[in-house]
């Protein structure tokens, strides 16, 4: 965006199920003392591009949207924990793996996220991906660079 309250930021927009526009996050490209400036809207009442998912297919949960672009079926949980929307949508509608892999600072919120997941219909479809220390998803190489690590 080149002008306005959002200038200097790539802005992400989120679709629901029925994609109608239900969020956006934006990120300065420009080194903005705030590097993300998101609307003020409740976060834990969307499933972030959940029009997008298939819940098949093993659903990859990642920290952040700029994840999302590296591996398919991912959602991020804008953050690095999930709200009891998605929570009931993964225990209610997975019929796949759920692979957790946030940023390799967060093992102990994953480990968390692992708990809080782990059991009922999910008990044994839940994975934990361990990242380095210091690298994300998108650092690794998306979906290529995580088949290198071992699920836990």
């Amino acid at each position: 965006v080149s002008e306005g309250k959002y200038s200097g930021r790539v802005i992400v927009p989120s679709y629901d199920d029925d994609n109608n526009l239900n969020y956006f996050v934006s990120r300065s490209y420009v080194g903005h003392k705030n590097k993300y400036k998101n609307p003020e809207a409740e976060k834990d009442k969307i499933i972030f591009n959940e029009h997008l998912i298939n819940w098949d297919e093993d659903v990859y949960l990642v920290e952040g949207v700029f994840d999302m672009f590296f591996i398919n079926n991912s959602i991020p949980i804008l953050g690095k924990s999930v709200s009891e929307k998605l929570w009931t949508m993964l225990y209610e509608k997975t019929n796949a793996n759920i692979i957790i892999c946030l940023d390799g600072d967060a093992w102990e919120d994953a480990k968390k996220l692992y708990r809080k997941l782990e059991g009922g219909r999910l008990t044994g479809k839940v994975k934990l991906i361990k990242l380095p220390k210091d690298k994300d998803v998108g650092e690794l190489g998306g979906i290529k660079g995580l088949k290198q690590i071992t699920l836990l």
